[in-house]
């Protein structure tokens, strides 16, 4: 608009209407186009993002690199907030938190996740995280040489856990049920000392526990008792939708995390060493049992569901999760 055109201007109240809008649009052009800005008011209120795992395993290495190489944090620079790092060692406390609003983002198994669905929490899964083999470790020198001798033994496994649905589905595969074995449920934590007092004489569970006992020879993993698994990433659904731009982002972060990890195999791995505070040979025992390549396709969404049928029949959830209904594709 020139100074000429001004000039024939009259009316006082007409060119301050006409400044103002020039202004308006003028504002609105530079942030519509600038993508290092806060494009929208949706952000504006989130000040700190929380993300959070489920105790601490090998197959949360896309998560444990995205933090380390600072790919949440540049993420959280670009939309002005901030990062909270937080490990759950119960699924009591991470549904609370979820609850809550204190916890946004979650890296777990998918029973964690559907026992948070099935008992009200507002949560999706938004991304897939590693695709992996869980086992059962039974002592070096024990007698139990297949899933068979299982019978009558103590199993120690996390109620409720995808290692739970494994071992039910590693008995039935054996010709075994629930009721011919003594399961136990135990935390992760508490299970090493059980362990070496012999007071049990399986653990299934998730790497790196099994390849901890491989790597120090006290333990041997009992042949056929591997099964396939999945590691998740879930997401509150109120910090997805509304923020919507900030949410995506984060799960690209994750993507570029595990792109990151197939091209850096060892420096990968000596990351999650670090981070999980475990021996590197440990890690790079249990490396070739992790796909950091996943996708959730037909056959992921069948056994996800397999799993939420599973804590359905056992009681476990009092709601029997319809799977295809908590996926989200930000991926």
């Amino acid at each position: 608009m020139s100074i000429l055109f001004f000039n024939k201007l009259k009316n006082e109240k007409i060119l301050t209407s006409l400044i103002l809008v020039s202004a308006i649009a003028l504002f609105v052009g530079c942030t519509s186009f600038n993508d290092d800005s806060i494009a929208t008011d949706e952000v504006q209120s989130v000040k700190e993002v929380n993300i959070g795992s489920f105790s601490r395993a090998i197959d949360y290495a896309p998560y444990i690199v995205a933090k380390n190489n600072g790919l949440f944090d540049e993420v959280a620079d670009k939309y002005g907030v901030t990062v909270k790092y937080v490990e759950f060692q119960t699924l009591p406390a991470i549904n609370e938190a979820l609850a809550t609003d204190n916890l946004d983002i979650i890296f777990e198994a998918e029973p964690p996740a559907i026992i948070g669905k099935a008992a009200g929490i507002d949560l999706s899964i938004v991304s897939p995280g590693v695709s992996l083999v869980q086992e059962i470790v039974v002592p070096s020198e024990s007698d139990i040489n297949e899933v068979i001798d299982l019978r009558g033994k103590k199993i120690a496994v996390p109620s409720g856990s995808s290692s739970h649905y494994g071992l039910n589905k590693i008995l039935q595969q054996a010709g075994l049920t629930a009721d011919d074995v003594e399961i136990i449920d135990m935390n992760p934590r508490d299970v090493k000392a059980a362990f070496v007092a012999r007071q049990i004489d399986g653990w299934a569970i998730w790497p790196p526990f099994v390849e901890q006992e491989e790597y120090a020879n006290t333990g041997r993993v009992l042949r056929g008792s591997n099964v396939f698994i999945q590691s998740i990433v879930a997401m509150r659904d109120g910090f997805r939708q509304e923020n919507p731009e900030l949410a995506a982002d984060l799960v690209e972060a994750i993507k570029k995390s595990q792109q990151w990890i197939l091209e850096n195999t060892a420096e990968a791995q000596r990351i999650v060493a670090d981070e999980l505070g475990i021996e590197l040979g440990v890690v790079e025992l249990a490396w070739a049992k992790h796909d950091f390549n996943p996708t959730i396709g037909v056959e992921e969404i069948s056994d996800i569901q397999n799993k939420a049928d599973f804590l359905f029949e056992m009681g476990l959830v009092k709601t029997n999760v319809d799977v295809k209904n908590t996926l989200v594709d930000l991926y």
